[in-house]
């Protein structure tokens, strides 16, 4: 009978997707932030804006948009700070590889980035606090940077004034979702490593559940450090700039690691490849930035395009391959509904789904200047992210359970290939295998249940049958450390007891004695007895299991022909 595999779940799960979407987009949104225009204020409209010999008057920050910046220009913004009944004003923004200069009416009250950009190294990103002296007058407040990329410099940064406690509250409720998020897949990523260790010292080790804590462990660290949050709570600027593009340049290492474990049959050549180039381009691209031959950031382009072209190549025969072992799991015997691998698939493609969305988020910002307080202001890759890990959750979560039921299904189809239907007990097939791996001395009883035959022919198989369980019954009973009690003829059973001591096959064959002669004091219409014999593997040394098994065939043959004498 043909299988089908349930599909309820992959159609449950993108509303399920769609759903979650809309609450986390109203959670991490402006909608349900309040802030307070009293004592905070973003200073976004208003600016005078000069650069080359291009000068901007009444200019609306984010409505600016720079085109064609090179390393070197200057850029100059000023503005007026509105009179605040407040106490300890400061002004916020974040810079990104350029030298920034503030003046307060006139005045430079603050510098950054001008050494690293006279011995040409990058100029990482930071958050520029700078207090203000007082707020109940107004303020002339000029801000000027000095770019120190080529074509990096597409917007000038909002700038915030207020007290402090207001700035990083403002900083908590724009970040909050991805705060949220990259400190979940921290926590994740360390319990995963858990898992994978407690799996490893316990003999059952699995290399793709340290490469999906990496994962996890890469994308809370990129959530982190592209959304800012390592910026502003610590001055460690350089690495932490570092940090973001170079976990960015691993992601696709540590996916590709993934694949290649938990599907090590498909395209391995292919795997194998790109595992090589994902190893040797975030290594050539650290090193080359260490020895500032080119900046790190100037890769990001060329990285997208070799991604690119890994996702065309490898996409396609992944997904045959995956659909080739779905239809042979389809076809198995111990096939059990679950396909966890769709679940993996779909996290990739709700990934670059969301990285896709962010670009064109990004783009339409850009050349539109539209702002809208619920779907521009969450960073969609972040909730892409935070999906794939979801789906990566999913997967093992599946991947379990159909391993659980596999093997469960293999043990029951063992035990019908293995088991005598009638006594239960194991089978001639399963009795040879297990003494063509027994490494250890055993003690070998072969029994031969007697008058089988004539309770056939006189009282019919029905109660022959039941003969059969009887014994079988009385066997397990008194054999009690046997390590196998098998069926391997009609009325022909044997028992094997490993490392036995030197009188236990005379102590159990004495048991069964007692065990038959009580059911013999019953009303059934036949009685139970049996011809035994035994031997133990250290009589003949270096002997095989024939060998040990005709010497004790032989004595129950002996009291064989007694009981029939």
């Amino acid at each position: 009978m043909k299988k089908k595999r349930s599909k309820t779940g992959l159609f449950v799960l993108p509303v399920v997707v769609f759903i979650i979407s809309i609450i986390i987009l109203a959670f991490g949104s402006r909608l349900l932030t309040e802030s307070n225009m009293t004592r905070f204020s973003q200073l976004d409209k208003g600016w005078s804006v000069c650069y080359d010999e291009i000068s901007l008057e009444d200019v609306t920050l984010s409505e600016l948009t720079l085109s064609g910046i090179q390393k070197g220009t200057v850029i100059t913004t000023t503005n007026t700070l509105p009179r605040k009944p407040i106490i300890s004003p400061n002004i916020m923004f974040v810079g990104k590889m350029s030298i920034i200069e503030v003046y307060v009416d006139d005045e430079e009250v603050y510098t950054y980035g001008r050494e690293d950009y006279e011995n040409g190294r990058l100029i990482p990103k930071k958050y520029h606090f700078i207090p203000v002296n007082s707020a109940e007058i107004t303020h002339e407040l000029k801000i000027v940077y000095t770019v120190g990329e080529d074509d990096i410099f597409t917007e000038i940064a909002p700038v915030y004034y207020g007290t402090m406690h207001d700035l990083m509250k403002e900083f908590l409720e724009v970040h909050r979702f991805p705060i949220f998020v990259g400190g979940f897949l921290i926590v994740y990523s360390w319990l995963l490593y858990s898992l994978a260790i407690y799996l490893l010292l316990t003999g059952r080790r699995d290399l793709s559940m340290f490469f999906s804590s990496a994962i996890a462990m890469l994308l809370g660290l990129y959530t982190f450090t592209y959304n800012d949050i390592f910026c502003l709570l610590s001055d460690k600027n350089h690495l932490f700039y570092v940090m973001e593009f170079m976990t960015l340049y691993l992601i696709p290492l540590s996916v590709s690691v993934l694949l290649y474990t938990t599907h090590t049959n498909i395209v391995t050549v292919w795997q194998r490849l790109i595992i090589i180039i994902n190893s040797l381009l975030p290594a050539t691209i650290l090193v080359m930035h260490l020895l500032n031959i080119i900046h790190i950031n100037h890769f990001v382009s060329p990285f997208q395009i070799v991604i690119l072209v890994e996702i065309v190549i490898m996409l396609p025969p992944l997904f045959i391959g995956l659909n080739k072992e779905h239809k042979e799991r389809l076809s198995s015997e111990t096939y059990t509904g679950v396909d966890a691998d769709s679940y993996l698939l779909l996290g990739f493609i709700i990934l670059i789904f969301f990285a896709l969305l962010e670009i064109g988020k990004y783009n339409f910002i850009k050349f539109t200047g539209y702002t809208d307080r619920l779907f521009t202001s969450i960073n969609y890759l972040t909730l892409g992210i935070l999906y794939f890990i979801f789906c990566l959750f999913i997967y093992y979560f599946l991947y379990s359970i159909g391993s659980i039921n596999s093997n469960y299904i293999n043990k029951q189809l063992e035990g019908l290939a293995f088991t005598d239907t009638l006594t239960g007990l194991m089978n001639r097939a399963k009795c040879m295998q297990y003494f063509a791996a027994i490494e250890v001395p055993y003690a070998v009883v072969s029994l031969d249940l007697d008058n089988l035959k004539y309770v056939n022919d006189n009282y019919g198989h029905a109660e022959g049958d039941k003969m059969l369980r009887s014994f079988a019954q009385l066997l397990d009973k008194a054999f009690p450390t046997a390590s196998i009690l098998g069926r391997v003829g009609g009325d022909e059973f044997l028992v094997t007891i490993e490392n036995p001591s030197d009188n236990i096959c005379d102590k159990c064959i004495r048991d069964l004695e007692d065990y038959m002669d009580n059911f013999n004091d019953g009303i059934e219409k036949f009685t139970l007895s049996a011809s035994c014999g035994y031997a133990y593997s250290k009589e003949i040394p270096g002997a095989g299991f024939e060998e040990i098994f005709f010497l004790a065939d032989s004595r129950m043959y002996e009291m064989k022909e007694k009981h029939h004498a």
